[in-house]
């Protein structure tokens, strides 16, 4: 494991969170192709507060037309990937053990507890996101998820098969490795 995922995996200052923070944040806005909302002064946790109510509302924006949802979903995997990929260089990541450490280690600062196992099987026992997300826009934003793991990991494909919004326990999913190695 390289030493900036260790480092990353026991802590994260502030700083650096609220960066990375604001860097998803733009992207989605561009994903959506309105302007982020101001965030000036705002810390991680008003920040995440702020990215959940965006989303859902842009989400519900789209919803009412099946073609825009889906030029969205598109954009917004790309966005993530390229915000997966960056962060693969950053912290090193050189297998897919790592990757889904990288993984682990972003989703706990969004508030998501994400498992993952080398075969790729999903679990997310809690989901701060899930009390703000209708289940359209959890369906919707998951498009960030594929991207985000894909870009960690080289490439790939999720796909849920249950989530929290829908009223099961836990979100489960699958993710899908590109068949060369990292």
């Amino acid at each position: 494991m390289s030493l900036r995922l260790a480092l990353a995996a026991v802590h994260v200052p502030a700083a650096v969170r609220r960066r990375a923070l604001v860097e998803l944040l733009e992207r989605t806005a561009r994903a959506f192709e309105v302007e982020a909302p101001p965030v000036e002064g705002e810390g991680p946790r008003e920040l995440l507060r702020r990215f959940a109510a965006f989303t859902r509302e842009q989400a519900d924006r789209v919803a009412a037309s099946p073609r825009e949802a889906a030029r969205v979903r598109e954009r917004l995997r790309a966005e993530a990937r390229e915000f997966g990929a960056a962060l693969r260089l950053r912290l090193g990541v050189s297998s897919r053990g790592e990757a889904l450490g990288a993984a682990r280690v972003l989703y706990r600062q969004l508030g998501v507890d994400l498992h993952a196992s080398l075969a790729g099987s999903i679990v997310v026992r809690s989901c701060a996101f899930a009390s703000v997300y209708a289940c359209g826009t959890c369906a919707l934003m998951s498009a960030m998820d594929e991207g985000l793991l894909a870009g960690l990991a080289g490439e790939g494909r999720l796909e849920f098969t249950a989530r929290i919004t829908e009223g099961a326990a836990a979100c489960l999913a699958f993710f899908s490795f590109e068949a060369r190695p990292l």
